[in-house]
């Protein structure tokens, strides 16, 4: 009996030492992992910093303004007057939230409609061209009228 046991316990204790040698082959394995995404969250970080300056602030969106200032800031930003089509267009590219809306053009159009009241974009209607193009007040000139321009860029 006792040479069974002894051959028990050897055996157990070899399955011991080569799940010790497992574990501390799992933890180098976890290191080196955790090294790997500290390297590449250092690097990420670094190309952050590059992608930064080689914005322009023209070029900087931000989510937190109001959605009258996201549609002025894009209109400014395609430099020539745009439908709500094509904001909608764009909006969507930047904003989830926007694919969740049952009616991207109803709500749209709440936001386009105040800018209007507050004077920051001016609509412009186009003969055989259904909606109005939206634009800034600096293209409009005294009369109401599109600046010639602002309206080569419609076509």
């Amino acid at each position: 009996m006792s040479n069974n046991a002894e051959f028990t316990i050897a055996r157990l204790e070899i399955k011991v030492k080569n799940l010790n040698k497992q574990v501390v082959e799992k933890q180098n394995a976890l290191n080196d992992a955790l090294n790997q995404v500290k390297d590449l969250s250092t690097e990420n970080e670094k190309l952050k910093r590059k992608l930064k300056k080689h914005e322009t602030p023209a070029e900087h969106y931000d989510y937190s303004w109001s959605w009258i200032s996201k549609i002025v800031f894009l209109v400014t930003l395609a430099n020539k007057p745009l439908r709500s089509a094509e904001i909608i267009e764009v909006l969507q590219k930047k904003e989830l939230i926007l694919h969740e809306k049952v009616s991207k053009e109803k709500f749209l159009s709440a936001f386009l409609n105040m800018a209007m009241q507050h004077g920051r974009l001016i609509p412009y209607k186009l003969k055989g061209v259904r909606g109005n193009y939206y634009c800034l007040p600096e293209w409009v000139d005294e009369e109401g009228k599109l600046k010639p321009e602002m309206r080569r860029k419609i076509y």
